[in-house]
């Protein structure tokens, strides 16, 4: 039974006009942007850091950041700025504070 690790939310997907380095198609590629957090017994508790990758959809090869040759590095952190971090990651954050709140009224 896992009670602590981390998960991953897909935040958004963003289609690329990059060259896909591994088939040489133009226009076939997707930009997957991901937010990471921490959460205790699947309830999230906060957000750590967003993440990503790049998949091409003609070969389907999957680029991780280290992997991504400059051009498609810098498309990568410029969807990455526009990707919002969902509210509900703060969840656990939420009801721990209000639980601190309610304790702190009953006495």
């Amino acid at each position: 039974m896992i009670i602590y690790g981390t998960k991953a939310a897909k935040l958004i997907v963003e289609p690329i006009s990059d060259v896909c380095p591994n088939c040489g198609v133009k226009h076939t590629m997707d930009m997957h942007i991901f937010q990471r957090y921490k959460h205790i017994m699947l309830l999230p508790l906060f957000p750590t850091r967003k993440t990503g990758a790049s998949q091409c959809n003609h070969c389907l090869q999957v680029l991780r950041r280290k992997d991504m040759p400059e051009s498609i590095r810098q498309t990568y952190i410029e969807v990455k700025k526009q990707a919002t971090m969902p509210v509900w990651t703060w969840a656990g954050v939420a009801l721990v504070l209000m639980f601190l709140i309610l304790s702190a009224f009953s006495e």
